[in-house]
């Protein structure tokens, strides 16, 4: 059966931060967990992260949360309280390199000429009107009793997924662990198009300098498509294939752009 999407624009896959602004003025994540079609598995999640915040010892806790030894006392403390977290907007509570370039926390709700869903390890796919605690969760962590995080939401959201972005264009901005969140069927739904970051010999680029690649990347998506239209109206859809974006993208100094195939954009980085 053919899935229409309500929301007709492209899509870009973002991975979350570890740094988030802190505090928050929307209700407790207790009391907006459950809204959403990923309300049942966000539960779960928050389940199992308030449980293990109690229970496992310092250095299991270091892997699940993706801290530092020294910040395991205070990082517990929040895990456990995460019920009673404040919530923000998914917008402004990710604060890191990527998307302070995209200058998503400047964006006005439901604008931007593509839609921007982040995969994270506590709300599987959130948009940017989600509301979001402060939190730290590796994606990569296996957590009791859910076992491996991005194979449980691989699963858990497939349907939601596939729903979301079946015909649509979708540019995978997400590194290796969160692109295992994705289930295989999902990409077969859309058109998916990534952007290789790369060094002139082939290896992979700074991984600092890429995120702000990034960055740039999305805030140039998000901007205006044409004069009047500043969110990308319903009448202009932006193509985010290869061919079209190597003429469309300025990542910075020192940035190529090439295409590598109808689906891969590759950027070389050559200072």
């Amino acid at each position: 059966m053919s899935r229409r999407p309500a929301d007709p624009r492209p899509v870009v896959l973002l991975p979350p931060s570890k740094g988030k602004a802190p505090g928050g003025e929307e209700p407790v994540y207790a009391d907006v967990v459950d809204d959403g079609p990923l309300g049942p598995q966000r539960r779960r999640v928050l389940d199992a992260v308030v449980g293990i915040a109690g229970e496992a010892d310092d250095a299991a806790l270091t892997r699940i949360a993706g801290v530092a030894a020294r910040d395991i006392d205070a990082t517990r403390v929040a895990l456990a309280d995460l019920m009673t977290a404040p919530t923000m907007r998914a917008r402004r509570r990710y604060t890191g390199v990527v998307h302070g370039n995209a200058n998503l926390a400047g964006l006005a709700p439901g604008a931007g000429a593509v839609e921007v869903l982040v995969l994270s390890a506590l709300l599987g796919a959130a948009g940017l009107e989600d509301r979001v605690p402060a939190y730290r969760l590796e994606l990569a962590a296996s957590l009791p009793p859910l076992g491996g995080l991005a194979t449980f939401w691989r699963d858990a959201m497939a349907d939601h997924l596939m729903t979301q972005l079946a015909g649509r264009q979708v540019l995978d901005l997400l590194p290796a662990v969160h692109g295992r969140a994705v289930a295989p069927e999902v990409r077969t739904e859309a058109a998916v198009h990534t952007i290789a970051f790369e060094t002139p010999d082939g290896r992979a680029a700074n991984a600092a300098r890429t995120k702000v690649a990034k960055g740039r990347v999305v805030a140039q998506l998000l901007g205006p498509v044409g004069p009047g239209d500043p969110t990308g109206g319903s009448d202009t859809v932006i193509d985010l294939s290869p061919a079209t974006l190597v003429d469309r993208l300025e990542l910075g100094e020192g940035w190529q752009l090439s295409i590598r195939d109808e689906r891969t954009l590759l950027a070389v980085y050559r200072g």
